[in-house]
């Protein structure tokens, strides 16, 4: 909670320090057209750490640079912009305000003549916050010596069933403070104890005299329903004259709900588009090879060789003749079951893979493999292999004999292979097990670089979207450029699902979300480096922005360069923190909407309400943005055509209706 009441005891602390180089101190009294002080004013300059306000005496003191120009605002008073020049010291005169909005009045617990009236009052987000702007009269008559007067204002938010307390104003007689000092407690003594650290012990109080109240809390959502509510409170000792409650204000003023992104979302050209990569295939199995006894020669004649060697050849001859196919690895691994001599089995089994490994690469031509890397190799199995093999079949009294033998011979493969042949298994181990072991398998590595046109991607994709590569999906996608966006956004997502780092992607899908106000801030986040595209820091910003999380938002904005491209980011980086004057150095040179929507932040509801009148922009949200000028200006009439317009051409934008502060008491003409 941040209240504006600036205490004297700290403007004059402020007075007293040093003044850096190109700096000075301004001090100054705010005043209306009768010489009354003004409180609550707020003065500011185009630099945002520049801020001052009004106490109760309407007096001030700001920290500024030498050549600073002054902005006053001040609820039920015109804005006014000052060039204090040298002068160190000033009185200034505010005008009243001709906008103001029908008196909140409360009459039903007060004489005629001892009305509590809140002039227009306002709910306005500033960043992330909720700043509350009032003014108010005491009743005439009703507060004297021996009262103490509660003013507490709540803010309501509907939405999440939630209310959040804003600064009070409390005001003590003299007697009812000499009461509280002796120690007599009234009520809840806490409540007592909470009112009386905002006490102001007072002899009377000037019920022509109004006073105005600002006060601010961190906004948890602008789309909620919010009101603000004022409780009151008059007790004389122990005793309540008067309570009650009353709601001063309804829905929230924030015009930068409608405020275009279109000037700061860049999309990435196609020289982002990834180049078409080779793709690699890989294929393994077993061939299916006969060899006579004791020889190493492959016959092609025999069994199913012809057939097999036959398979291979076409493989290799089929990438050989396509260009776009390359083979990078080829490889034949045989396997020799145990029985026999080890060196004996791996000598022949080694000469057997290197016959057939010949016998099919004998016509392929040597360019064809030059870049391939070609392997083969023969392998013995060892008699674990079989004893596993045979529990795995649950022969326990067979496995346990061969079992016995592994042991007694401690693993040598040779007497292994003399002492089975003597087991009473061995005629079941060499029929049905040892046959398992003996086999060929192949293993090959091919790459693929291939240029397809649409219709031939569209197949792909109709197939089975994952075996299109990066380069084929963006190809795709841009082939339906002139889809509607919710078509675009489900193709970008779909190319990010299978190609996470597709950036091109990444990034204009996040710019087509921030156009439609449906940031993602999580798209871009793995492409956020030091060398990444401009572009793509500059819609991070505007996502982080649109999501109200602003340190992050203009922690990046800090990065980025100073030149043409980042101007409108910069632009909209100073609206969405409230700093809208700079903003408007740039869209006031514009013909966009959002110059009338800086123009209503910065107050000046007649330039916005003529700009709006030849701005060519007449989509639901401009029509709803002229309402809103319309009504500030008690144009009734106008405002309601207006919204009649928006609601027409957008339907949904009565959500927003519901909850805007500008427009909110003419939803029931509207209806």
């Amino acid at each position: 909670m941040k209240h504006h009441l600036t205490p004297l005891l700290f403007l004059a602390a402020l007075q007293v320090q040093a003044t850096p180089v190109g700096e000075r101190i301004i001090q100054g009294i705010i005043i209306d057209g009768n010489g009354h002080p003004v409180s609550g004013a707020t003065i500011t300059t185009s630099r945002s750490n520049e801020r001052g306000a009004t106490g109760s005496d309407g007096k001030f003191t700001l920290r500024t640079s030498d050549n600073a120009t002054l902005y006053i605002t001040c609820v039920g008073y015109e804005d006014l912009e000052i060039r204090p020049g040298s002068q160190s010291t000033l009185t200034i005169t505010l005008t009243p305000s001709n906008t103001f909005l029908p008196e909140v009045t409360v009459t039903s617990m007060l004489h005629k003549n001892m009305k509590f009236i809140f002039e227009p009052s306002e709910l306005e987000v500033v960043k992330e916050q909720l700043l509350l702007k009032t003014r108010y009269r005491i009743p005439e008559k009703r507060f004297h010596k021996d009262s103490r007067m509660v003013i507490q204002p709540y803010l309501v938010n509907y939405t999440r069933n939630k209310r959040t307390s804003f600064t009070p104003v409390v005001y003590d007689g003299k007697n009812y403070n000499i009461l509280i000092q002796r120690g007599h407690a009234c009520g809840d003594p806490e409540e007592q104890a909470y009112y009386s650290r905002f006490a102001k012990v007072v002899d009377g109080l000037d019920s022509h005299q109004l006073i105005t109240y600002t006060d601010s809390c961190r906004v948890d959502d602008i789309n909620d329903r919010y009101a603000t509510e004022v409780y009151v409170r008059i007790s004389t000792f122990c005793d309540d004259e008067y309570r009650d409650t009353l709601t001063i204000a309804r829905g929230v003023v924030y015009p930068m709900r409608f405020f275009n992104f279109d000037a700061a979302s860049y999309e990435l050209d196609d020289s982002y588009a990834p180049p078409q990569q080779a793709l690699n295939f890989h294929e393994k199995g077993e061939m299916h090879l006969t060899f006579r006894p004791s020889e190493y020669k492959i016959y092609e004649s025999d069994g199913r060789n012809s057939r097999e060697l036959d398979k291979f050849r076409k493989v290799l001859k089929g990438i050989e003749q396509d260009e776009s196919k390359s083979l990078s690895y080829f490889s034949i691994t045989g396997y020799t079951s145990p029985e026999g001599s080890y060196k004996m089995n791996e000598k022949l089994s080694g000469q057997r893979v290197k016959s057939a490994l010949d016998a099919i690469l004998r016509n392929v031509r040597k360019t064809t493999l030059e870049k391939a890397r070609i392997e083969h190799q023969g392998i013995v199995v060892p008699w674990d292999s079989v004893y596993a093999a045979m529990q795995r079949d649950s022969l326990t009294a067979e496995s346990a004999e061969l079992g016995n033998l592994i042991r007694r011979a401690r693993g040598k493969h040779d007497e292994i292979s003399w002492g089975a042949r003597r087991l009473k298994c061995y005629p079941l181990v060499r029929d049905r097990y040892l046959p398992r072991f003996r086999r060929v398998e192949y293993n090959y590595e091919y790459t693929e670089f291939r240029t397809l046109n649409f219709s031939e991607i569209d197949a792909i994709y109709r197939r089975n979207p994952s075996e299109l590569t990066a380069s084929e999906f963006w190809r795709y996608i841009r082939g339906h450029a002139g889809r509607p966006a919710a078509e675009q956004e489900k193709l970008m997502r779909e190319a990010l699902h299978h190609h996470p780092d597709l950036l091109i992607a990444a990034n204009n899908l996040s710019a087509l979300l921030n156009r439609e106000h449906r940031a993602d801030t999580t798209l871009l986040v793995p492409f956020l480096t030091e060398e990444a595209p401009l572009e793509v820091k500059i819609n991070q910003v505007v996502a982080l922005l649109q999501t109200r999380d602003f340190e992050r938002a203009n922690q990046l904005c800090q990065t980025l360069p100073t030149e043409e491209k980042t101007r409108a980011v910069r632009a909209i980086t100073d609206a969405m923190n409230g700093r809208y004057a700079e903003a408007y150095t740039y869209f006031g040179e514009t013909n966009s909407i959002n110059k009338a929507i800086l123009l209503l932040c910065l107050r000046k509801n007649e330039e916005a309400r003529e700009f709006l009148k030849q701005c060519p922009d007449h989509s639901a949200e401009a029509e709803y943005v002229r309402a809103i000028a319309a009504n500030r200006l008690n144009d009734t009439n106008s405002a309601i055509i207006h919204l009649q317009k928006a609601l027409s051409l957008k339907p949904e934008l009565r959500k927003i209706l519901e909850i805007d502060g500008d427009v909110l008491d003419l939803m029931d003409l509207i209806q």
